[in-house]
């Protein structure tokens, strides 16, 4: 079940990183998620409701963190969810084109009757440019954040982005592992 709960942490803080992670508290995730989840992971049988109250957790204590590691008073805060929102959408669609993309490109390459060069380099060109939408993507939201924080806050913020996603896959790897390694 950890790769359900990682993708719904990735899903959250990647794809909705409405209440992006900040600093310090980048490890407690983890902690919160096996805390807050029921001593451990969800099982394969949780509900969406059961699935949405552990996203809205995770949102929360994420949120807290952010204002706190960026020292956002009420006002900035404000500011900061309303951008990351709107992006977060943007986000969330631009991932989710790219995750069907990839699974064709996969598809595509593995059908050992037909090879479809002509489709493969399609797939290959929208990769490509889905990258490209992302890093306008981010430097959008950049020039919206720099109307309220400080080229400090804005380093902090994506740097702990950047430690969350490496703990995601961290998490995804391990979970992973876990369904290989035979039970005993």
């Amino acid at each position: 079940m950890r790769i359900r709960i990682s993708r719904l942490v990735f899903a959250l803080l990647v794809c909705s990183a409405t209440y992006s992670v900040a600093g310090a508290q980048v490890a407690r995730p983890n902690r919160d998620l096996r805390g807050r989840a029921g001593r451990g992971q969800l099982s394969d049988s949780a509900t969406p409701a059961e699935q949405q109250a552990l996203v809205r957790r995770i949102r929360q204590a994420f949120g807290g963190v952010v204002r706190r590691q960026l020292n956002l008073n009420d006002e900035n805060w404000k500011k900061f969810e309303r951008v990351d929102r709107q992006y977060q959408r943007q986000r969330t669609q631009l991932q989710r084109e790219e995750r069907q993309t990839r699974f064709a490109l996969k598809a595509a390459m593995e059908d050992t009757g037909t090879v479809d060069q002509t489709k493969i380099a399609q797939y290959l060109s929208e990769l490509t440019q889905a990258q490209r939408r992302r890093a306008d993507l981010i430097d959008a939201e950049q020039k919206e954040l720099s109307a309220f924080l400080t080229p400090l806050q804005r380093a902090k913020l994506q740097a702990l982005r950047e430690q969350l996603n490496r703990r995601v896959s961290q998490m995804q790897q391990q979970g992973l592992a876990g369904r290989r390694s035979p039970q005993r």
